[in-house]
């Protein structure tokens, strides 16, 4: 009996209640999912890295060297991002944004689409040079379009260039993580 005084007492018509406001949210989601008010959702992720700055795009390419690629695409990526062509305007075209889960993290990455349109681009940017002979050694070294490197690496001039060019060979070779350039002085520069 004081159970039921007690259920009684205590009986409340949902009907009569008024909507929470994450309810209305739903409601209207439900409805129009194209003008309702977004639910608690991260933002959806690029497709691919348009507007990004050269250094981000650096970044998202270093990424997805980490996640395991071939020795000869981190050998290339290692070229590139020593180059100029990243900053260049529409680069970010040819690198899609991929989101991996890792440790039950989201891992964000950047991969090239090919390295054939990012010779062609290269050829076409407003870069040094030098920048298009490293893209096209990178993309030898990734798969792509053999280059006689002979031709290819001129970088008498550029000594930071020649000893990128170097770790790359060495990281293809799969010495990657066992090299260390001692440079020596310019016996020129002796008097």
């Amino acid at each position: 009996m004081a159970y039921e005084m007690y259920a009684s007492d205590t009986y409340v018509d949902i009907a009569a209640l008024p909507p929470c406001v994450e309810c209305l949210r739903v409601a209207e989601l439900l409805a129009d999912p194209d003008t309702a008010p977004p639910l608690h959702r991260r933002t959806p992720r690029p497709d691919f890295a348009r507007g990004f700055t050269g250094d981000l795009i650096r970044t998202l390419l270093r990424v997805d060297v980490a996640t395991g690629a071939s020795l000869g695409w981190r050998a290339a990526v290692h070229l590139l991002t020593f180059t100029s062509v990243p900053d260049q305007p529409g680069f970010g075209d040819l690198v899609q944004i991929v989101d991996l889960v890792w440790d039950n993290e989201i891992v964000r990455m950047g991969q090239l689409t090919g390295w054939t349109a990012v010779v062609g681009f290269a050829a076409a940017a407003e870069v040094p040079d030098r920048d298009r002979k490293m893209i096209a050694v990178a993309a030898s070294l990734a798969g792509g379009p053999q280059v006689d490197l002979k031709a290819a690496v001129s970088f008498v001039d550029d000594p930071a260039a020649a000893r990128r060019v170097i770790e790359a060979i060495t990281i293809a070779m799969g010495h990657g993580d066992r090299w260390e350039l001692t440079e020596r002085p310019d016996p020129s520069a002796h008097t």
